[in-house]
């Protein structure tokens, strides 16, 4: 017994390391950009005299307990790098891949427990290439506030039904939503309401069913909201980072055909039927029905679960997942949150609990040694695809061709549009530091999203400002000159508008947030 674990656990450490290594080819196949070398900024600036991020103005997700301490913890070895964007994107990946497996073999033991993983692996272990790349595997997007979600399902499906479960659940989902608010909606309230009509189903008096273990599982989805406001709040009290708020709002009842057309083809990327182009037709071809059938395999255990759900008689977490999979989606579709390929990220969570589910109940329908034969088919190929197709590496940073320029020229400090600002900063290793602007009338003003006040001080020496010719949201030439006059010298390069001056452009410029 001992032997067989040991064998079993050194196989798993392979196959993790080699899931990684798999993963962080994948991430190197796209740029980094701003948002995540906002973030590696940021985690830099924690752990080197600012710990509550003062004078920071986040995104309005501020990843703070979660992507920026897994960043800061890689700095350690790398520092606010390309690099250490890609490898925390493969580790996230790796990990929500091994958590789903782990939460899909559940209490099954031998094959039933192989059969189970399996299956989550299959519809996990290949992300299409392209948009599937960039949303699974690149900047804190969403896709990792899986992890706390996982945790907090394992907990439930694990642990034994002591006054700890509600309180190990709550403090984990409290942690995610602190860091993503996505977790609210995608694990507090789904939580809250199963859990809560499963109590009232139950039989007996009410003293009985505010005893039950659901009602307190319900209760510590409503705590892990209170514990994720207090703790922003806290740190906002003690002076540390400011996040806007969400711009959502309910969308237009008309326009939610429309929307739910795109959510349909967000969940393509997700799962693998989105076709890129990317590889040779025949392969990406082939790869894209193997997807095909692990998504209506996914889909279809997620209705038989929805459907025990009415019954009452689902497993409590698989129903807990199958309803916020309905949240996460319904609210893509109903609300006013972007609405395409790339908007893939805002319901990324949906992939590793649709597999868990799959993995949990197509597994006793596939007792018969062919079906068990097509899944280690499926897992084969889809392994062969993984290990063999090596996806082309992208420049290091989007606009890339901006930071060669400047740090030839040994132009060290300057503006620039949001997309061409801190990412700049950190492909070149802060050799050249350019700091996000925005068009505002005739002129252009410090940008109050992924920006810390004291960039904008006037002791910088900032002599230069970047432009996207098809961003004009983020500035432009002409206001450029409205406020600075014509430049000393101006580079055209594609997109791209560079123009240097002999003033330091920090001096007379409006105040930051």
């Amino acid at each position: 017994m001992l032997k067989t674990r040991l064998v079993t656990g050194f196989g798993v450490a392979v196959a993790t390391v080699g899931l990684f290594f798999a993963y962080l080819r994948m991430a190197y196949a796209f740029p980094i950009n701003a948002d995540g070398a906002s973030n590696a900024m940021q985690a830099w600036d924690m752990f080197h005299g600012n710990p509550l991020l003062s004078g920071w103005t986040l995104s309005d997700v501020a990843f703070y307990p979660s992507e920026l301490i897994q960043y800061a913890m890689i700095q350690v070895f790398t520092g606010p790098t390309v690099a250490q964007i890609h490898i925390a994107a493969a580790i996230t990946y790796t990990t929500i891949v091994l958590l789903a497996a782990i939460l899909a073999k559940g209490r099954a033991t031998g094959l039933q427990g192989w059969l189970r993983v399996g299956v989550t692996v299959a519809i996990l272990l290949v992300p299409v290439p392209g948009t599937g790349y960039q949303t699974l595997l690149s900047s804190p997007n969403h896709t990792g506030s899986a992890v706390p979600l996982l945790l907090a399902w394992g907990a439930i499906d694990r642990m034994r039904d002591t006054k700890w479960k509600p309180v190990v659940v709550a403090l984990l989902l409290g942690w995610g939503a602190w860091g993503d608010p996505l977790v609210t909606f995608v694990g507090a309230l789904p939580l809250a309401l199963t859990c809560l009509v499963r109590a009232w189903r139950l039989p007996g008096s009410y003293r009985i069913r505010l005893k039950s273990m659901d009602f307190q599982l319900a209760v510590a989805g409503g705590a892990s909201v209170v514990l994720s406001h207090v703790a922003t709040w806290a740190v906002h009290a003690l002076g540390g980072y400011h996040t806007p708020k969400p711009p959502i709002e309910l969308s237009p009842w008309d326009e939610w055909f429309g929307r739910a057309h795109m959510t349909a083809r967000m969940l393509g990327v997700l799962f693998g039927t989105h076709r890129p182009g990317w590889q040779p037709k025949w392969i990406q071809q082939g790869v894209s029905y193997l997807h095909l059938g692990g998504f209506v395999v996914a889909l279809i255990a997620v209705l038989i679960v929805l459907v025990r759900t009415v019954l009452g008689t689902a497993d409590r977490v698989e129903s807990i997942m199958a309803i916020a999979i309905c949240c996460d989606i319904g609210a893509e579709i109903v609300s006013t949150l972007p609405v395409d390929l790339m908007a893939a990220r805002e319901i990324s969570p949906v992939l590793p609990m649709a597999a868990v589910i799959a993995g949990r109940v197509i597994v006793p329908r596939l007792e018969a040694r062919w079906r068990q034969g097509v899944l280690v088919g499926v897992l084969a190929l889809l392994t062969l695809n993984l290990v063999a197709y090596s996806p082309p590496r992208a420049e290091p940073s989007e606009g890339q061709v901006v930071a060669d320029w400047l740090e030839a020229r040994n132009l060290t400090y300057g503006l620039g549009g949001y997309w061409v600002s801190n990412n700049i900063t950190v492909t070149t290793e802060r050799r050249v530091t350019v700091v996000p602007v925005l068009g505002d009338g005739d002129r252009v003003t410090p940008m109050c999203w992924q920006s810390k006040t004291s960039m904008y001080d006037a002791t910088h020496d900032a002599r230069f400002i970047v432009f996207e010719k098809d961003r004009p949201f983020y500035g432009t030439p002409a206001q450029a000159v409205k406020m600075w006059g014509p430049p000393k010298q101006r580079f055209d390069t594609g997109r791209y508008a560079i123009m240097v001056y002999d003033v330091n452009l920090l001096v007379g410029f409006p105040p930051p947030c």
